[in-house]
């Protein structure tokens, strides 16, 4: 393989627990553990690459994760719009920030919800927006410490986040 990027920072309070891929929009989210989301531009021949785009702390409004976050799952809808799940992993719930920012903000995530999970101290996530048997919607998996696998139907979870 030939490298053909080195990007990023890291605090060193923990660990690069996970990392978010947003093709459609372009960026990388890293979860950069205790400390908050670091934000880049996935391509590395963007002028941009190495810029941090955003440091996520008060923008993913780290304050208020019980301990650590760890997954990043992304639930892309059409136009840029959808949404960034994270996990509170101390607090067994994920919560949940949307994926375009705000008006004007692309950088920009509020905290729209908090759902709670069955899946205990999570430590690995993953969603999509495909239609699969006995989840028309979407599904989203939420591994926990016990390495049992969560399954959740996108619907649901959205119904219980009271999102569109």
């Amino acid at each position: 393989m030939t490298k053909v990027r080195a990007f990023g920072r890291y605090s060193a309070k923990k660990e690069i627990e996970a990392i978010g891929v947003d093709a459609e929009l372009g960026f990388v989210d890293c979860s950069d553990e205790q400390f908050g989301v670091r934000k880049y531009r996935a391509d590395p021949a963007a002028p941009d690459a190495a810029l941090e785009l955003a440091l996520e702390l008060a923008l993913f409004e780290m304050i208020g994760f019980a301990s650590d976050h760890e997954d990043i799952s992304i639930y892309p809808q059409a136009g840029g719009q959808g949404y960034i799940l994270v996990s509170n992993q101390r607090a067994d719930s994920f919560r949940i920030f949307p994926r375009a920012g705000t008006s004007g903000k692309p950088h920009d995530h509020p905290l729209l919800a908090s759902v709670r999970v069955s899946s205990r101290e999570s430590d690995g996530s993953e969603v999509t927006v495909e239609a699969l048997p006995g989840f028309p919607g979407g599904l989203f998996v939420a591994m926990s410490t016990d390495r049992t696998f969560r399954s959740y139907a996108w619907a649901d979870l959205a119904a219980a986040a009271k999102l569109k």
